[in-house]
Formats: structure tokens, sequence, C-alpha cells
């Protein structure tokens, strides 16, 4: 019985150099995207616009305007606003915002092998444009409003510099 004695050695040694494979495959599909569940951080900002975020630039050429239809391709409604849809599996992860769904994380798959990928809802609080984090009491306002408050400013500085004269 050398062969038995054989595989089982092989499997104990390879058990030994790869411990969290066992993990991995019991899992579910790694190809598919998913959603993280981020109710924790839902009361934490308050949206008003939809928008997406993806660090990775090819991760976000996968996130396209849905053009009026919407792709089942994957179950992802919770944290996919209606007017985006998902072309192909992302690999690493995105934030993306509506007001009927607040800020939302998708894993990729290769996100999904990090062992806390479920927990990181997080990162995503800086990247939603939520008009107010309701934990800080940060207020965001958005890129046309700062241009307007800057030009109020010059506007201010330069009458005060130079007084209209009557």
């Amino acid at each position: 019985m050398p062969t038995v004695k054989w595989a089982v050695t092989f499997l104990i040694l390879f058990s030994l150099r790869c411990p969290g494979l066992a993990v991995h495959l019991v899992d579910q599909d790694p190809e598919e995207p998913r959603c993280t569940d981020c109710k924790s951080i839902q009361s934490k900002c308050s949206i008003s616009k939809s928008g997406m975020f993806c660090p990775n630039k090819l991760d976000k050429q996968k996130i396209q305007f849905s053009k009026g239809y919407t792709d089942d391709a994957y179950d992802l409604k919770d944290c996919i606003p209606e007017k985006y849809t998902l072309s192909d599996p992302i690999e690493d992860w995105c934030c993306l915002w509506s007001p009927k769904i607040g800020c939302q994380q998708l894993a990729g798959t290769h996100y999904q092998n990090q062992t806390d990928w479920e927990k990181t809802c997080d990162i995503c609080l800086t990247s939603c444009f939520c008009d107010e984090n309701t934990e800080s009491g940060m207020v965001k306002f958005s890129p046309m409003s700062s241009w307007w408050t800057a030009l109020g400013i010059l506007v201010l500085l330069l009458l005060r510099s130079h007084p209209l004269q009557s």
C-alpha cells in the first residue's frame, strides 16, 4: 500500500502549504462580482445624485451607462444603480451610489480573495458623493458650486482692491 501512503503524505503537505485553498474552493463562484453588505454605512451618508468610483481603470470601463435596458447577467441590483450596467466581471472593487440604493460597494473577483472583503464598505465613504457625511457633519459641495464660490470670493477681492466710484 505505498500508493495510499504517498497520497496521504501528498495531501498533508499540500494542505500545509495552501491552508486557505479549501476555504476558497467552498466559497461561491469566484468569477462572479458580488455586492458587499453596506447597510452599516447607509446612515453615515446622504446622497442626492448617482455616480461611481473605481480605483482600477479597467474595472471602470466595465461599468457603463445602461442605455435604457438592464443586463441580468449578474444579480447586482442591490449595489449598482439603475443607470449603470456591468459588461464584464471586475477584478478589484468599485463604489457606486444613488439616492435609491445609497453608497454601495461592488467586490470583484480578485478582491473577494481578501479575508475581510465583506467588511470594507467604509472605503466607499470617501468615494461616494455624500451630500453630507452625517457622522462627521461634513457637507460636500458639488464641483460647480465650488467654482461659483471661488468666483464670488474673487469678485469680492477685486471690489475691495478697486472700489467702484460713483
